[in-house]
């Protein structure tokens, strides 16, 4: 449910993908507020059809205007709910939360116009190795999701302000010295079986992390750098750390809650036991009907304990997610258009320019599909070229500069990928991260040239490379996927015409991998997942240059960089860690560790035009396997739908492609 960061700890994939897709932060500063407002939205009005250019490819229009004002919403809780024999020093019935921090008032996350009911059918490419939402094999995308809508969290972030707000504990306490953290449990909260939520649920949750016989070790080492809980009194639940790190507070505040009272087993036997099945949940959702590699579904719970909350007024509106096995994208495309699929995250530029347009999509031409992009701060990866530095010349500032601007990004985007994509000028490109003070890297072989001659690289072999000292310029570019060939073709081109040989080696993912790890490798192209909360001691602390099998592949190495990663993992504010993080980009942007590529600035989608969002569409720091938690049926619309499908004449209103809610709202706070 919104962010659980603790669910998806530390999850690479071979390709070096983080996958941990969830957030962190917050302080005891009051909410920030919706904030703003503007003119009265085109959105919704919609157009008879999709507008088009004289070749018939469509215009991708967006709303002539945003209402920017998004209502406050408060978390009820009743200071007189609980067990009368805890007192209300232990969190009983009398609390107040003198004392305590919390965060009761926070922007909205559904509308109130929302409307429940209906089913949303998406697909899953993998039948989930298991149904357990814990331990071994459990880190699937199936699972994410199941995590994110059955279970819940001590707190959670709100996805909009990025601070902590209450879910299952009303109130948290931080020592002075950031060694101890005290939560305190809603006295209302309740299992699916009807038990109530108490601090014996979350020291149990810890212990099943940390007990090795759940064989998912990343546990371990997240949950090891805190003491067992303690559980004060019923609901009062407390943790000392061991080391000081914001990130600590955002583990145990995030950490799924499972039930005491099914879970407090051996490790191996929680593994057997729940391998296909669910414990008793505190979400929304639990686990509906499912066939084995078929399909499965999460249906909506009527006896949610949080339903009637107005924090989560608008949320969780569908009776259940039905999910469709399909492995293969290009059926799964042909799926969503034909209807059988209600969601399509467009993956492939060319689908979404060439395929999905009027003439050859009827749906499309008649409104029945909507074609959809959704602009926010969800946080974008580093793609490009990596340059090992413990190698020279790769070693000299320039030379990773000059290598930097023979990457003709303009053409490649607009050949390759149809003018999709954008060029990345940050390794935390978007939101607020980003250094704004990063100059775009042209496409400029003269300057290259200038630096290759500045570096003593002036003589030229009889086939037109650079040489110095009698050794020719020349590096490997290691690659593990067909795909990559194109932009790298070019990029081979370019660099030969500035007089530097590129090798390209195609290999095997898991090899690239490894070598890169190893640092066996001059140039490699590469792409790495992205944080919400960024964790950026991990690819460019100076300590792991001198350390093989780390995520620093580039031997990065800057003293300053250093002393910023120590006062970031000390700092709890989320304002401040984001001004840290905007120094680090900056010094790392100057110094050209990567050959940096492109990255989508929208998340893609088509669906069939039966559904409404609130005014944002999209919360603003999540992606798209996210985004329908706060969508819903309208009627309307599905009678609408139903009555087009039926007669062919017939033409619906359609939304504005474009969605760019949150660049406006960014623009109006930054006023």
């Amino acid at each position: 449910m919104l962010f659980r960061p603790a669910s998806r700890i530390a999850i690479t994939s071979a390709l070096g993908l983080a996958f941990l897709l969830t957030a962190c932060g917050g302080s005891d500063s009051g909410s920030a507020a919706g904030g703003g407002t503007g003119a009265s939205t085109a959105q919704g009005k919609g157009h008879p059809t999709r507008p088009v250019n004289e070749k018939g490819e469509m215009i991708e229009t967006e709303p002539e205007s945003y209402d920017l004002a998004i209502p406050t919403v408060t978390y009820a809780w009743n200071p007189q709910a609980g067990d009368p024999s805890v007192s209300a020093e232990d969190g009983g019935p009398g609390f107040t939360g003198e004392g305590w921090q919390t965060r009761m008032s926070f922007p909205a996350l559904g509308s109130d116009k929302a409307v429940k009911g209906g089913v949303f059918r998406m697909y899953e490419p993998n039948w989930p190795a298991t149904l357990r939402l814990m331990g071994k094999d459990y880190n699937t995308s199936f699972n994410y999701r199941a995590v994110d809508l059955c279970l819940e969290s001590l707190l959670t972030v709100h996805p909009q302000t990025l601070e902590f707000i209450p879910m299952i504990a009303t109130h948290w306490k931080i020592s002075d010295d950031k060694s101890t953290y005290t939560f305190r449990i809603n006295p209302e909260a309740r299992w699916s079986d009807g038990k109530e939520v108490t601090s014996a649920d979350v020291v149990a949750t810890f212990n099943l992390h940390m007990d090795e016989r759940c064989l998912q070790p990343s546990d371990q080492i997240v949950f090891g750098k805190m003491e067992t809980p303690v559980a004060l009194s019923k609901y009062i639940v407390q943790v000392k750390v061991k080391e000081e790190s914001w990130r600590n507070f955002l583990y145990m505040s995030g950490m799924a809650i499972m039930p005491a009272h099914e879970i407090a087993i051996p490790g191996d036997e929680y593994l057997k036991k729940y391998q296909n099945a669910y414990t008793a949940v505190t979400g929304p959702y639990t686990l509906g009907d499912w066939e084995m590699n078929k399909s499965i579904s999460l249906v909506r719970r009527d006896d949610w304990w949080g339903k009637d909350n107005p924090a989560w007024t608008g949320l969780y509106n569908f009776d259940a997610y039905q999910f469709t096995v399909v492995q293969d994208l290009s059926l799964a495309f042909e799926k969503a258009k034909k209807g059988e699929l209600d969601y399509y995250i467009v993956p492939k530029a060319k689908w979404w320019v060439e395929d999905l347009v009027p003439g050859k999509v009827e749906q499309i031409r008649r409104g029945l599909l909507q074609k959809r992009k959704f602009f926010n701060d969800a946080p974008v990866g580093t793609a490009g070229i990596a340059l090992n530095s413990t190698r020279p010349p790769l070693d000299d500032v320039r030379m990773r500069k000059a290598l930097g601007l023979l990457r003709n990004r303009p053409l490649m985007i607009k050949q390759l990928f149809v003018n999709e994509y954008e060029p990345l000028n940050s390794y935390w490109q978007g939101g607020t991260y980003q250094n704004p003070g990063n100059e775009m890297l042209p496409y400029d072989p003269l300057a290259a040239v200038d630096l290759l001659t500045e570096m003593g690289y002036t003589q030229i072999d009889d086939q037109g490379y650079r040489l110095k000292d009698g050794k020719r310029l020349s590096f490997n570019l290691s690659y593990a996927s067909k795909l990559s060939e194109p932009s790298l073709t070019i990029y081979q081109e370019d660099c030969k015409k500035a007089g530097i040989e590129i090798n390209l080696q195609l290999v095997d993912p898991a090899t690239r991998w490894q070598n890169m790890r190893k640092r066996e490798y001059d140039l490699t192209s590469t792409a790495w997942g992205a944080l919400v909360f960024p964790n950026p001691e991990t690819s460019w602390k100076g300590e792991l240059a001198e350390k093989l099998d780390n995520n620093n592949v580039t031997a990065f190495s800057d003293a300053r960089v250093d002393e910023l990663l120590g006062e970031y993992d000390r700092e709890y504010d989320v304002t401040r860690r984001q001004e840290i993080v905007r120094e680090i980009d900056g010094i790392i942007y100057e110094q050209y560790p990567y050959v940096l590529d492109w990255y989508g600035p929208a998340q893609r989608v088509i669906y069939w035009n039966k559904f409404s969002q609130p005014e944002w569409g999209i919360w603003r720091t999540k992606d798209n396997n996210d985004m329908m938690y706060c969508w819903w049926i309208d009627p309307e619309k599905e009678r609408l739908l139903e009555e087009a499908q039926k007669d062919p004449s017939k033409l619906l209103p359609t939304e504005p492609i474009q969605n760019r809610f949150w660049q406006y709202w960014n623009a109006h706070q930054a006023q």
